[in-house]
């Protein structure tokens, strides 16, 4: 029994070209006719192996193989199928087409599984619609949305608007919770995102766990004033001081973080933004991600440290906020140690490795024992048209998750 790489390649490339757009970039944002052409071509897949698909209330799409025995827990794998603008032909994707191509494989082997199967395409991960994501999974979880009918997109439709053309009431959402029960385990077969694999030609990664991320707002306050007739020693320019703190940022984690560890300032708002004026105040946001909650806190506390020191010199003013934050996200050791061992039994080369960006299986920790397997992305590109994932890796990850479900399949969780 072995997975059809020649049909996974294939579908990978019919639904990349769902997302084609007239200016030849690839874009499938949630709900968009292109997300809608996708689904329905998947769903495709599916009917004609005589699986019927179904979409819960959060838009959820959900494919059953039924086992010996339906009355057990579902084991489940997927992903998504909703890209960034221009996204690639990998993320989120494979993990769908490789939740279906293990479907097939057991049809056309006449392998039933004890446990019942679910694939399951998960809305709405990216989020860069409505600017916040994870809405499928959220919800299959029973986590708190923080949605509203009234939530505007950047083309300022509402979403309740947006749901209803996709079928779906923005009240009922939350009706797609799942109970712990009824899931056995969850597994997501995705591109790394990152070099890492690549880098040490690795053809597999078993992830341990999904980094913590903490985003906090700096805002630092100096004092505009004339660009032209304000000498040097008598600025207090805030632009300056963010810009030393970034400067130091790279240096501070280096010192006391590993080699997981990352913090990255992506935003910059200067007031009063004038090319004739001196800066006044400076905001922008820092993100810090790690493994380890305690790791994130100290990075915090040196880069506070960092700030006070800077502002003191210069005699400025700073705030040091934490907006949002979410815990580390471990795998359940019971569902990595299948990946390894089943990994292993393919002689195949793998590696224990976290994941830095997130993904659904980051929310369904939270409920429901998974895990996580990664294949290489050449460069360690993604989120892009130039994402690429080897044909043999892709091949080798498929068939590490094929083997995966098997032996899990014939596992009890612990208690």
């Amino acid at each position: 029994m072995d997975i059809n790489l020649e049909r996974v390649l294939s579908r990978l490339e019919e639904l990349y070209q769902c997302g084609a757009q007239d200016d030849g970039t690839y874009t499938r944002m949630a709900y968009s006719p292109e997300d809608v052409r996708g689904r329905e071509t998947f769903k495709g897949y599916f009917r004609k192996l005589g699986l019927s698909p179904r979409m819960d209330e959060a838009g959820n799409l959900i494919v059953r193989l039924e086992g010996e025995h339906p009355n057990l827990p579902a084991i489940v794998t997927g992903s998504h199928l909703d890209t960034v603008p221009d996204g690639g032909k990998y993320d989120g994707v494979l993990g769908c087409v490789a939740g279906l191509e293990v479907c097939e494989t057991l049809i056309e082997s006449g392998r039933k599984l004890q446990h019942p199967l679910e694939v399951v395409v998960f809305t709405d991960e990216e989020g860069f619609r409505f600017g916040s994501g994870l809405l499928g999974s959220g919800a299959m979880c029973g986590e708190e949305l923080h949605i509203s009918e009234a939530d505007e997109d950047m083309y300022g439709m509402s979403r309740g608007e947006v749901m209803k053309g996709y079928g779906l009431d923005v009240a009922k959402v939350p009706r797609a919770e799942r109970r712990k029960e009824s899931i056995h385990c969850f597994l997501e077969l995705h591109v790394e995102q990152g070099a890492s694999l690549y880098k040490s030609r690795t053809p597999v990664g078993v992830v341990s766990s999904i980094a913590g991320v903490s985003r906090y707002e700096i805002v630092i306050k100096g004092e505009a004033n004339h660009a032209g007739s304000t000498v040097m020693t008598d600025r207090r320019d805030a632009l300056v001081a963010a810009s030393r703190f970034i400067a130091a940022v790279p240096r501070i984690v280096k010192e006391y973080g590993n080699t997981y560890t990352v913090a990255t300032v992506g935003t910059m708002k200067v007031v009063p933004n004038s090319v004739n004026v001196i800066p006044g105040t400076c905001t922008f946001h820092l993100e810090i991600r790690d493994q380890d909650g305690k790791m994130i806190e100290c990075i915090e506390k040196k880069l506070k440290e960092q700030l006070e020191q800077i502002c003191k010199e210069m005699e400025e003013a700073y705030s040091f906020e934490r907006f949002s934050y979410h815990e580390p996200a471990p795998m359940a050791e019971w569902v990595k140690d299948s990946i390894e061992a089943s990994v292993q039994e393919l002689g195949i080369g793998y590696r224990i490795l976290p994941s830095g960006a997130f993904h659904d299986s980051l929310i369904m920790t939270s409920r429901f024992p998974t895990g996580m397997i990664f294949v290489p992305s050449v460069d360690g590109i993604s989120h892009s048209r130039y994402e690429f994932t080897e044909g043999e890796d892709i091949g080798q990850g498929c068939r590490v998750l094929l083997e995966t479900i098997l032996k899990l399949d014939n596992m009890d969780a612990p208690c």
